[in-house]
């Protein structure tokens, strides 16, 4: 039995798959480029069986639905595949819970291409996620964090800053190993979460540790680098969800406190979709209840 984790090559935008043992899928951000559509790819991986029997395959279609997807904050870059993703559920959504104040920083911070989609996404679905029902994640754990829009404004910063630092965090747990989505909070949150003693403090500090696979925040860009994060989390290796010549990335995440792993003979401390593309981790359940599961690394057409 295995679990699938993928960070998809999506240029400038955001998104990150699981696919469960009980054959369920979650998405975690929704961006898309003109030609790729994390969407598209993964219920077409879904048909596949059905390929040579076009009623099957019909059924299957009308039967898909995706287990949750998550938005992490309200920026189109994170939203592109939204549309995209109606035909197919979810069955449960979770994202920022919007407020006005909110909603004009993101009229301000989104084109004007992407702001319909936005709007749309906010005023319909984005307070559909029922916090009173866990979802059957099949075994795995999924947990998730975020600042109310109203707190993160009191952090202070532009129009960006307010609307990045309310972005859900997500924490998946599977086999002995950690994975943390960090959307695109900056760096003033983090500190300011990470050195607090009330209650968010206490609340994610822990939620924060011992962390193996970490996607950095806000793409890798200098403004989210937080040395509080790493050192807390202590990460194996970051990975990073970012466009071709993107001079923001900080050389920081290759560096000590990162851990490092081995993979195929080499060491890596920091992965790209710029240098890989698409990126496939697959986590195999272990044979011992003490062990952590073993995992297997794809890149590029080879991940999908």
């Amino acid at each position: 039995m295995s679990v699938q984790f993928y960070l998809f090559d999506v240029d400038h935008g955001q998104s990150a798959a699981l696919h469960l043992p009980n054959g369920r899928w979650c998405i975690f951000d929704l961006g898309a480029t003109s030609t790729f559509s994390p969407v598209n790819w993964i219920v077409s991986r879904e048909l596949q069986p059905w390929r040579n029997n076009a009623l099957a395959r019909l059924a299957a279609l009308r039967a898909f639905k995706f287990l949750i997807a998550t938005v992490s904050h309200l920026h189109g870059d994170h939203l592109a595949d939204w549309q995209n993703m109606t035909a197919y559920g979810p069955e449960f959504i979770r994202s920022v819970q919007p407020d006005q104040e909110y909603l004009q920083d993101c009229r301000d911070t989104n084109t004007d291409q992407s702001w319909p989609l936005v709007l749309g996404f906010a005023q319909h679905v984005a307070s559909s996620f029922s916090g009173s029902i866990i979802p059957d994640y099949g075994g795995v754990m999924i947990r998730q964090v975020s600042l109310p829009v109203g707190v993160a404004r009191q952090l202070g910063g532009d129009a960006n800053a307010r609307v990045n630092n309310s972005s859900i965090v997500t924490r998946i747990d599977v086999y002995g190993n950690s994975i943390l989505l960090c959307g695109d909070m900056m760096k003033e949150a983090w500190k300011a979460i990470i050195s607090d003693q009330g209650q968010y403090g206490r609340e994610w500090r822990p939620f924060l540790s011992n962390i193996d696979l970490l996607v950095a925040p806000h793409h890798g860009h200098r403004t989210a680098f937080s040395i509080d994060l790493l050192n807390i989390a202590k990460p194996a290796v970051v990975l990073v969800s970012v466009v071709s010549n993107d001079p923001n990335v900080d050389s920081r995440y290759s560096q000590v406190p990162v851990r490092g792993i081995k993979i195929g003979g080499t060491d890596y401390s920091y992965i790209s979709t710029r240098q890989k593309g698409h990126i496939k981790v697959t986590i195999e359940q272990p044979r011992t209840i003490l062990g952590a599961g073993t995992t297997y690394w794809k890149f590029g057409d080879e991940a999908l």
